[in-house]
C-alpha cells in the first residue's frame, strides 16, 4: 500500500493530520516488501541522570538569583513601614546574601558544563532531542515557571491591597517575572524548534539571550559579593556574636546567682558555686581574657566585651533572629559596655 492510501484511511477513520505524520514518520519509505520501522531513541540511565541534574541546578540558580535580586531591593529599597530591630523575614540579610552566592558558585557552573555536555552529546545524535524524559522535565519547568508568573500577578495585587510602595513591589515583581519569563520563553521556544522540524536549528545558536542570561548571573554575583563583604569580615561577624551570644549567658547566670543568694555575684568566677544555666565560656574566644564583670549598684551590674566590628549591615542594624541578638546588644567596634539591671520580679521576689 502506498503511504497516500494509508493516509487516506487514516483520514476516514478520523485520524487528525498531525497524527497521521507521526504515525507514517516512524516507518522508513523503503522499497522493501517487508514495513521497516525507523530508529527509536533509547534514553540511558546516564543521559536521565545528567537531565535531572541539569533541570535541578536550573531551578537553583533561578531561585538564588532571585534570593539575591531581593536582598538587594530590601538592602536599597526598604520599607519604612516595617520598624527596625524586630524580626521580618523578608529584611535584608548579609548571611542570606552569602547562602545564595555559595548556591550559585556552585549551581551555575555546573548548569553550564551539563548543557555542554548534553549539547555535545545531541549534536551527535540529534535523535535524542525528542527524547521521553528531556520532553517531560522541559514541560514540568515550563509548568512550574507558569506558576510562578502567576503567583508573582498574584503577589503584585496582595501587595498592592497591603500598601506597599510601588517601587518596591515593582522592583520585586519585575525579578520574579524576568526569571520567569526568560525560563519559559527559552524552553517553550527549544521545544517549539524540535516540533517544528522544517526550522533551521542553526538559528538558535545565534540567539543572544542565554548569553545576557550568564551575563546578568556574572554580574549579580559580582554586586552580592560586594555588599556581603569580604569572608574576613564574615568571621568577624561571627566571632562577634558568638561573644554576644557567651554575654547574654552570662547575664542569665547572674540573675539565677541572685535568685539562690539574694545578691550579685562579686565576679565571674563566683557563677561556679551555684547551679547557673549553661555558659559557653568565660572568656573571650580570640584573646582568650576574662569578660569584664563590674558592680555598680546592689541591682545594677556591667558586662564588656572587645568587638572586632559594629554590628551593622549598610549601617542598619539587622533584625534579631534565632543566631542573632536583641536591639539591646548592638555594639560597635572596639571596646563595648553594656549596663544591665536585674529584673523588678526577680528582685521583689528576693526582698525579705
Amino acid at each position: 500500500m502506498t503511504r497516500d492510501a494509508i493516509r487516506e484511511q487514516l483520514q476516514r477513520a478520523g485520524w487528525r493530520a498531525e497524527e497521521i505524520d507521526a504515525a507514517l514518520a516512524a516507518w522508513s519509505e523503503s522499497e522493501f516488501p517487508v514495513p521497516v520501522p525507523k530508529r527509536r531513541v533509547q534514553l540511558s540511565a546516564r543521559e536521565a541522570f545528567l537531565y535531572l541534574v541539569l533541570f535541578v541546578t536550573l531551578y537553583v540558580t533561578a531561585f538564588n538569583m532571585g534570593a539575591l535580586l531581593f536582598q538587594f531591593i530590601e538592602r536599597w529599597l526598604p520599607d519604612l513601614a516595617f520598624t527596625p530591630g524586630y524580626a521580618v523575614q523578608d529584611r535584608f540579610s548579609a548571611r542570606a546574601v552569602r547562602d545564595s552566592i555559595a548556591a550559585l558558585l556552585i549551581g551555575w557552573p555546573v548548569y553550564l558544563f551539563l548543557s555542554r555536555v548534553i549539547g555535545g552529546m545531541l549534536a551527535c545524535d540529534p535523535e535524542k532531542r525528542v527524547s521521553g524524559v528531556r520532553r517531560w522535565l522541559t514541560y514540568v519547568t515550563l509548568f512550574v515557571a507558569a506558576l510562578v508568573i502567576l503567583g508573582d500577578l498574584t503577589f503584585v495585587v496582595s501587595r498592592l491591597l497591603s500598601g506597599e510602595l510601588p517601587p518596591r513591589f515593582l522592583a520585586r515583581t519585575i525579578v520574579v517575572l524576568l526569571i520567569a519569563g526568560y525560563v519559559f520563553g527559552h524552553y517553550l521556544a527549544d521545544l517549539r524548534q524540535e516540533e517544528d522540524e522544517r526550522r533551521e536549528r542553526r538559528t538558535r545558536g545565534r540567539l543572544p539571550l542565554p548569553r545576557l542570561a550568564g551575563a546578568a548571573v556574572l554580574v549579580v554575583l559580582a554586586v552580592a559579593l560586594g555588599v556581603a563583604g569580604s569572608p574576613r569580615k564574615a568571621r568577624f561577624e561571627e566571632i562577634d556574636l558568638r561573644r554576644v551570644r557567651e554575654l547574654q549567658q552570662l547575664s542569665n547566670a547572674v540573675e539565677s546567682y541572685y535568685r539562690g543568694r539574694g545578691a550579685l555575684p562579686p565576679s565571674l568566677d563566683s557563677l561556679a558555686t551555684v547551679s547557673a544555666p549553661s555558659v559557653e565560656s568565660l572568656q573571650d574566644p580570640v584573646t582568650r581574657r576574662s569578660y569584664e564583670y563590674r558592680l555598680l549598684g546592689a541591682e545594677t551590674y556591667e558586662l564588656c566585651a572587645t568587638f572586632a566590628q559594629p554590628d551593622s549591615v549598610g549601617g542598619a542594624p539587622e533584625p534579631p533572629g534565632p543566631d542573632r541578638p536583641s536591639r539591646f546588644w548592638r555594639h560597635g567596634a572596639g571596646r563595648h559596655c553594656y549596663t544591665l539591671r536585674l529584673p523588678r520580679v526577680l528582685v521583689n521576689e528576693n526582698r525579705p
